[in-house]
């Protein structure tokens, strides 16, 4: 679905989660990747539901098939299927992809990006980031088939790590994973920084 078709839910979000900062990118994909980008938009989705999941201290990272035993790891994410909230969606995918049971305590971002591929026309993409934290369940992806490994790994790995293997893979898809995840640290330090400030 287009961003403009969750107005109305994303209105009710912002009262309950909070205001996301919103960032906005560009990206330039390989061929392989766009048509997967393009595979998407026939079936009627421009989205995705992306949440930092925190747990004993780090974040839960998922491994997908296609990029597995590269030490690129990433927040789970997805689409809402139809007729499915954006909450509902991200507790969904947590557990699929990394078993836990979550509850999501913030709207942290709402990242827009440009896909682009050489001649063929721009995709506006929106991912809606939350941050949440885990209720039940146990560390293990229930679907197999997509996710390959499951971690804890702290900010600090995700940042130092992690994110210089996503940058030089040569993946647009990747590229933003690592801008969207740097935003999503940064509006994290703002608002721990805010609460302080209030207490």
């Amino acid at each position: 679905m287009a961003h403009e078709d969750y107005a109305a839910e994303l209105a009710t979000l912002r009262k309950q989660y909070g205001v996301p900062r919103r960032v906005d990118f560009e990206v330039e994909m390989q061929p392989e990747e766009f048509s997967l980008v393009q595979w998407t938009l026939e079936r009627g989705r421009r989205h995705d539901v992306t949440i930092f999941i925190q747990h004993e201290g780090k974040f839960v990272v998922i491994e997908k098939h296609a990029y597995a035993n590269s030490g690129i790891l990433r927040a789970p994410s997805g689409g809402a299927r139809p007729s499915e909230s954006l909450i509902t969606a991200a507790q969904r995918e947590s557990r699929e992809e990394t078993g836990f049971a979550v509850e999501v305590d913030r709207f942290v971002l709402e990242s827009h990006v440009l896909l682009k591929c050489g001649n063929h026309p721009a995709v506006p993409w929106v991912s809606y980031v939350f941050l949440a934290h885990v209720v039940g369940g146990q560390l293990g992806a229930e679907d197999l088939k997509e996710i390959s490994d499951v971690q804890l790994r702290t900010r600090d790995e995700l940042l130092t790590e992690v994110r210089p293997l996503m940058l030089t893979s040569g993946l647009g898809g990747f590229e933003y994973r690592a801008k969207m995840t740097d935003a999503f640290f940064e509006e994290l330090d703002v608002i721990n920084a805010l609460a302080k400030d209030s207490e």
